[in-house]
């Protein structure tokens, strides 16, 4: 489909638009109109063809090698990652095209609301610091991400005990049982996302979840104006591990939830294994920037439909350490009082 909102530019008077997270539509700052996105796909893709090369554009980061897809009329980019300005345009093929994207639905705007909120309960901050910190380097990007659909299913086998105690007069007589157990696990991951982006730390990304599935929709380039989206540089085969090791450390945290009436118990191993994995490309909305206090600046991420914040947190060394003499005092006025009940 090759019309003029897929360019990017204005009907009415040729302008560039962007896309407006608190409308959902294409807007034009010029003339100040509005253009609903379309939800069709075009005759391409519905024959299972690759997406025209005029639609998709890469620019490449000098500075640290990120390739990132924005949309064509741009002028320019800062990269995300490094904060380089990016101007170098060519065109790429095949691969690039994601199988859905979640639109931003929260304008950069809300971010400082949103980083006060994330910190109104942090009782080590320095005192003065809503005031003297800065957001900079403000970035939204769509990072690729995979979503994987899988049953993890088999066996889990447990070394576990039953300790009795009774008392015989002065003594205290420990009886313990030893049991072999083994529970039987079947669970379906639907939309399991792991970042794509090899520049991204794998923790905040995970720390952004979850994302709202129910918000996907076809692809379109005028989700990315004023907007960018890097382009993966780790395949679903590579990163299909990580999304194994959280489907195998959540059908262990199940199955260890079953080994009730015990003691206690320990892994002795487990039979747990993937179907094959299905594996989808989205885009899913981040802002990255940065919070700058006394120079040093802390690294945070929102997730672009939630509003979840996540990131560094600066303290203040003088409470914190006011604060560790406090529970030191605590801890040993309870021993004090127990050496004073035991001397009684």
């Amino acid at each position: 489909m090759a019309n003029k909102l897929s360019e990017q530019k204005c009907p009415a008077c040729g302008a560039p638009l962007r896309f407006d997270p608190e409308s959902g539509k294409s807007v034009c700052d010029w003339c100040g109109r509005s253009y609903d996105i379309p939800t069709e796909t075009d005759e391409t893709l519905a024959e299972g063809g690759e997406a025209p090369l005029e639609e998709l554009s890469v620019y490449n980061c000098k500075s640290c090698g990120a390739e990132i897809v924005t949309d064509a009329v741009s002028a320019s980019v800062q990269c995300p990652y490094c904060g380089n300005n990016i101007v170098l345009t060519e065109k790429v093929t095949g691969g690039l095209r994601p199988d859905g994207i979640i639109p931003f639905k929260i304008d950069k705007k809300s971010l400082p609301a949103a980083v006060r909120e994330f910190y109104k309960d942090r009782k080590l901050l320095p005192k003065k610091f809503f005031a003297d910190s800065s957001i900079e380097d403000v970035v939204g990007v769509y990072v690729p991400f995979w979503l994987y659909n899988c049953t993890m299913q088999g066996p889990v086998y447990y070394d576990a005990h039953v300790d009795v105690a009774v008392r015989e007069g002065d003594y205290v007589t420990t009886t313990r049982s030893d049991y072999d157990v083994r529970r039987d696990v079947s669970i379906r991951f639907e939309n399991l996302p792991v970042d794509g982006s090899a520049r991204l730390d794998d923790a905040l990304m995970d720390s952004l979840e979850p994302f709202d599935v129910k918000d996907i929709v076809p692809f379109q380039m005028s989700y990315l104006s004023g907007f960018c989206a890097e382009r993966f540089d780790r395949d679903s085969e590579e990163v299909r591990v990580r999304a194994e090791e959280r489907m195998m450390s959540s059908a262990l945290s199940v199955a260890d939830s079953q080994v009730t009436g015990y003691t206690g118990f320990t892994h002795r191993e487990n039979g747990l294994r993937a179907d094959p994995m299905e594996a989808k490309y989205l885009l899913l909305p981040v802002y990255t920037f940065n919070v700058n206090w006394q120079g040093t600046k802390y690294t945070f991420a929102m997730n672009g439909q939630t509003g979840k914040v996540v990131g560094e947190v600066p303290t203040d060394k003088g409470r914190t350490a006011l604060r560790r003499w406090g529970t030191f005092a605590a801890v040993f006025a309870v021993i004090m009082l127990l050496l004073w009940l035991v001397s009684c």
